[in-house]
């Protein structure tokens, strides 16, 4: 039997054991843009839980999500230092509603957003654009790793490993950053596998492909439900209000309901 996706990561080796998801070919053409050697946009994004002690969480007339996880620790979901919050209304159909400032990315923190930073994560990127999103584990829980998933559109895999460096232990972003300026994070071009979840290896990495053709606003997040509700989730809104269609007359707003129609009824025989 062989393992797909295994945990050790170790995908730039041939083994009779495994298979890396990055090691697969498309069965149908990979379109030339998403393989140029530079995309248009790259984003890295490190995620890993933020441990809060007692005295932090439990405080009066305050409320704080957490998961208390194996072991009793109380944790929170971070992605490039924030854990998601849901707007109050659907930016598809209200974003003229919501306040500029709810919204936050890696780039643009609140001034006042603390070690558990709140806000609805959210990243622009160009309608049509080729964009490419590097995953890295900074959770490293043993036997663990986080299967993320991109509603609205699939991915190119185009790379996944552990750092090349046996001297580092524990990966992160400052790392993961130096890997890509040498070159050295695994890539490869030959028919990436089309995906639209795929389980990060732990302690390692995974190089993401797409072309941003979809408009929308898409929700990116790891697939652990008790994960998704301590935050480990952003918005990857591709294009603008413009490329969208426009919402329709009398469409239902978040916070009313539907009027009263009644329906006919007609007996049964």
């Amino acid at each position: 039997m062989l393992v797909m996706n295994p945990l050790d990561a170790m995908c730039d080796v041939k083994r009779n054991d495994a298979v890396c998801v990055s090691n697969l070919k498309s069965a149908k053409a990979v379109d030339k843009a998403i393989l140029q050697e530079r995309p248009d946009i790259k984003i890295f994004l490190p995620f890993r839980f933020h441990f809060y002690k007692p005295k932090d969480l439990f405080i009066e007339n305050t409320y704080k999500n957490y998961l208390v996880a194996y072991g009793g620790d109380h944790v929170l979901s971070l992605i490039d230092e924030i854990s998601y919050s849901a707007p109050p209304a659907p930016p598809l159909s209200q974003m003229h509603e919501l306040p500029p400032e709810l919204f936050c990315n890696g780039d643009n923190r609140p001034a006042d957003c603390s070690v558990d930073c709140k806000c609805t994560h959210m990243i622009d990127v160009p309608l049509n654009s080729i964009v490419e999103i590097v995953l890295v584990d900074e959770v490293q829980s043993p036997n663990l790793s986080h299967p993320f998933h991109l509603h609205g559109t699939s991915y190119n895999v185009i790379g996944m490993g552990r750092s090349p460096d046996k001297n580092i232990k524990k990966i992160n972003l400052k790392h993961a950053l130096d890997l890509d300026r040498k070159g050295l994070l695994n890539r490869q071009y030959n028919l990436p596998p089309y995906k639209d979840t795929i389980a990060v290896p732990n302690n390692g990495y995974v190089v993401l492909r797409l072309k941003a053709d979809n408009p929308g606003y898409w929700l990116f997040h790891c697939h652990f439900i008790y994960h998704i509700v301590i935050g480990m989730n952003l918005i990857l809104h591709i294009g603008t209000q413009r490329d969208l269609p426009p919402v329709p007359p009398n469409f239902p707003r978040c916070g009313h309901h539907l009027p009263s129609i009644t329906p006919p009824y007609y007996p049964i025989h």
